[in-house]
């Protein structure tokens, strides 16, 4: 009887040999798990496709999210890029919240203290004390390293492939408020309307545009 089970063993084949162990068996039950569960979602899905499809979205849509978080190589690159921007622009007229802001980040990035952290649809970047390289223990143990929340420790949001905070900082950075600081309150801001006036746009466009004489004007101007 041995034999001939060794024999019929033998016929079986090196994948049937194999599926008789405790790991074939085991992925065998494992695949018959996954089917049946992917017939129920089947079913669920014919049942209620409008859920389905929601759920679908939603997937992607986390997916899609999840894909355009930035790393710390973006956010070094954008902070070296913002750093030549602003190497242009004469150094009275640059944004000093600008400025110390991308300077902030460019002395952590040569000291290799930027870290960031990913949490699936967002990466926060913050401060580390030490930086990645020396092995101490303070900057290895978890307890005393700075929580991204804490007050300085944190340097930026990522969202959508973008460093929100950087962006903050670099908006009107050819702008230098410390100009207008002598000034009074209500000199400090300008409303959109004392920038820019729609009537002398449009009587300026006016001006500039040809005149159109008929025949009867210039009959007229011939007598």
């Amino acid at each position: 009887m041995a034999a001939e089970a060794a024999a019929g063993g033998a016929g079986r084949g090196l994948w049937g040999r194999l599926g008789d162990t405790r790991l074939g068996l085991w992925l065998r039950a494992l695949l018959r798990d996954y089917s049946s569960s992917l017939r129920e979602a089947a079913a669920s899905a014919r049942r209620r496709p409008a859920l389905a499809a929601a759920s679908l979205s939603a997937l992607a849509l986390g997916a899609a999210l999840a894909r355009s978080v930035p790393d710390r190589g973006s956010l070094e690159a954008a902070a070296v890029a913002a750093g030549a921007a602003l190497g242009e622009l004469p150094p009275g007229s640059r944004s000093p919240r600008a400025e110390r802001h991308v300077q902030r980040l460019l002395r952590l990035r040569e000291r290799h203290r930027i870290r960031v952290r990913s949490f699936g649809i967002v990466a926060v970047a913050g401060t580390d004390p030490n930086g990645a390289e020396p092995a101490l223990y303070r900057a290895r143990c978890p307890h005393l390293r700075p929580r991204p929340w804490d007050r300085g420790a944190l340097l930026d949001l990522g969202f959508l492939g973008r460093w929100w905070l950087l962006e903050a900082a670099l908006r009107d950075c050819d702008i230098n408020e410390e100009e207008f600081g002598a000034l009074p309150e209500p000199l400090r801001r300008l409303e959109p309307g004392a920038l820019r006036s729609e009537r002398n746009e449009r009587l300026h466009r006016e001006s500039r545009a040809p005149v159109l004489l008929s025949e009867a004007d210039i009959g007229d101007d011939g007598q």
